[in-house]
């Protein structure tokens, strides 16, 4: 068997590793109000644990109630919590797994909702953009004070039975809030030069490995750049990774960005580069001794190999590819790479729905989050199942029901699978849509379903199959408004322009609608380099969108010089040019081309025309009401698992 680096064990510490497969930290808003473990977070670990990855990492834990950033959080600030966390760790290790506990305070990027104005605290007074607080400088006490929280938390540590502790001196939390210039205005012992601005997180640092001791591993996360103007560079990294390493450190984990000025390089969704910290974690490598885990959007085992055998990383850390796909390990281990269900970075199902207070989960992988809710039990009762429609929700229903034991006919009216996220796969930095798709189809031909490609389903067709029951998976199709001047203007659907059934001739466009399919239809011409304008009627666009989506997309925009017209009505169209109305005033938009990007309703056509014929149907995702894909997969999994 050809060697692989990603199985290959490694020693942290004490700790022996069984491959270089990192779990790193990811927020879950699974606990009580409180902080308390929960079932559901037992029940995630345990799921990730057999057969999973070298080391997994709690989400941040609490050291203080005063650094929280979720009402949902983990907490570690009280004893009454060890049990609980206990029990997390035993059943990880029953399960064959190991887990490194993040200890975390906030500082200034701590939720405003949960600590009150005068125990927003950092190092010195700088305003967080992302949350609007401005935060008061911590005293001389008071940080003595937070030293003695790290230790007490890291005393829980011990007692809970972790395999190792790690310290976040990133992502603009309090650690970090000390170490970089640009939220440390200090003039005491605490500020001014580096040793100074490390003074915090080296006292952290001391007071907890007084309390871990010698045998249990210590890693320390730390940015290899902060993305932020004033703050810290890959050349600051490259001095404080060996001081880190002279405190007695057994790892160095690598990340990027800061929670309040450079969010996108925290969370790495769509739009930011893939493994772009892969040269740094290199050069910091070579300048420590230590081992060396990096993460960034390594969401491929062909990229986390090549960073192992080009020494740029000693371990690889994935958090959200173990959302997707929790066998991702595992997968590799069983030379089975092609069924592991890539991570997008869409953030549908993990930020999106961490923010709407859901906990987090994932767009493409409905049991994430419910491992212990949902169980695929085999259907005592076989049935022949007839699913009208590949997109992602009639994919999904068919492959589980399939998996069940139904006999699943899948129908698909185009030449391929895919529907609405096939045209989601198209704008620019989507393409690990494809994947998804590439995914889905696999499940189902390996489930055994029979997938029937260009073929139109009629009433006559189904009465003439007799399936028992019929999946109605029809999707949505795009809704025109007659504007006046419609019939004389050069206009196109943006499904017809995102599938390439329609081009854009001529050098300028206009996109009318600027919910998600509008931005995306004006990034997708913008990087043909194509002139572009969106007309918005509300009084902002990408009101359908996760914020963080929605602020790469419209910053892209920007860069492009994309125009953006927002409380502004359509009136009538030309052949040169859109009227509108914009607060009243008369506007003139010169364009040559139209893209009308005003919605979707619903294909109930087959529905209704099966309505009282007494056959059995569902009907699922779009086909109901149009919304995002992460509802239509659900939708299709939970009819595919009661069927």
């Amino acid at each position: 068997m050809k060697h692989d680096p990603l199985l290959e064990p490694i020693q942290l510490g004490n700790l022996t590793l069984p491959n270089r497969v990192v779990m790193t930290t990811i927020k879950l808003g699974y606990g009580t109000s409180e902080g308390e473990v929960t079932q559901r977070h037992i029940a995630f670990h345990v799921r990730r644990a057999s057969n999973g990855p070298g080391l997994m990492t709690t989400e941040p834990l609490y050291v203080r109630s005063d650094g929280r950033e979720l009402p949902t959080q983990l907490g570690i600030h009280s004893d009454r919590l060890t049990a609980g966390l206990r029990r997390l760790v035993d059943a990880v290790h029953q399960a064959g797994g190991r887990i490194m506990a993040h200890l975390n305070h906030a500082g200034r990027a701590a939720n405003p909702k949960l600590v009150a104005e005068g125990d927003r605290i950092s190092a010195s007074e700088v305003m967080c953009p992302a949350n609007g607080v401005t935060p008061r400088a911590l005293t001389r006490a008071e940080i003595a004070d937070l030293v003695a929280d790290f230790a007490a938390a890291a005393r829980r540590v011990r007692e809970a039975g972790f395999d190792a502790l790690e310290l976040p001196f990133s992502h603009g939390y309090l650690i970090h809030q000390f170490l970089s210039p640009h939220t440390n205005r200090r003039a005491d012992e605490y500020g001014g030069t580096r040793d100074n601005r490390l003074r915090f997180g080296r006292q952290v640092m001391e007071a907890v490995r007084s309390e871990i001791g010698l045998r249990c591993p210590l890693v320390a996360r730390m940015n290899a750049t902060d993305y932020v103007e004033g703050g810290l560079t890959i050349e600051d990294a490259m001095r404080i990774a060996p001081a880190l390493e002279s405190l007695g450190v057994n790892a160095l984990s690598i990340t990027s960005g800061s929670m309040c000025e450079s969010v996108p390089f925290c969370l790495y969704p769509t739009g930011t580069p893939q493994a772009n910290l892969l040269p740094m974690a290199a050069r910091i490598r070579d300048a420590v001794a230590v081992p060396v885990i990096v993460a960034g959007r390594i969401r491929t085992p062909e990229t986390a190999r090549h960073a192992l055998e080009a020494a740029q990383t000693d371990l690889v850390g994935l958090a959200r590819p173990f959302l997707a796909d929790p066998d991702w390990v595992g997968k590799c281990a069983g030379s089975d790479e092609d069924a592991i269900l890539l991570c997008a970075a869409c953030h549908q199902g993990c930020l999106a729905e961490l923010r709407k207070g859901r906990g987090t989960g994932c767009a493409f992988n409905p049991w994430t989050g419910h491992e212990s809710e949902v169980e695929l039990q085999p259907t005592a009762k076989p049935r022949g199942i007839m699913v009208v429609g590949g997109g992602p929700g009639g994919l999904e229903t068919a492959w589980v029901a399939a998996q069940r034991g139904h006999r699943v006919t899948l129908y698909e009216k185009d030449g391929f699978l895919g529907g609405q996220l096939r045209l989601a796969a198209a704008p620019p930095y989507k393409e690990g849509f494809l994947d998804v798709i590439r995914f889905l189809e696999l499940m189902a031909r390996r489930a055994g379903v029979e997938i029937q490609l260009n073929k139109e389903v009629t009433p006559e067709l189904i009465q003439a199959a007799g399936p028992d029951v019929v999946i109605v998976a029809t999707g949505g199709v795009p809704l025109t408004v007659p504007f006046p001047g419609l019939d004389r203007t050069r206009w196109i659907l943006p499904s017809d322009l995102l599938d390439g059934t329609a081009k854009v001739p001529t050098k300028s466009a206009l996109v009318i609608g600027g919910g998600l399919v509008g931005l995306e239809a004006a990034d997708f011409l913008a990087a043909q380099g194509k002139e572009v304008t969106i007309v918005e009627m509300l009084e902002d666009v990408g009101k359908d969108m996760d914020p963080l989506a929605k602020t790469m997309i419209t910053r892209r925009l920007q860069q492009q010089r994309v125009a953006i017209h927002t409380k502004t009505e359509v009136v009538r169209l030309t052949e040169t040019a859109v009227m509108a109305q914009q607060e009243g005033k008369e506007l003139t938009i010169p364009c040559a081309t139209v893209i009308m990007a005003v919605g979707v309703r619903p294909n109930r056509a087959l529905a209704d025309a099966l309505s009282g014929t007494g056959q059995e149907i569902y009907v699922i995702g779009d086909a109901v009401e149009p919304r995002k894909a992460n509802d239509a997969i659900r939708e299709g999994f939970e009819l595919g698992c009661r069927l």
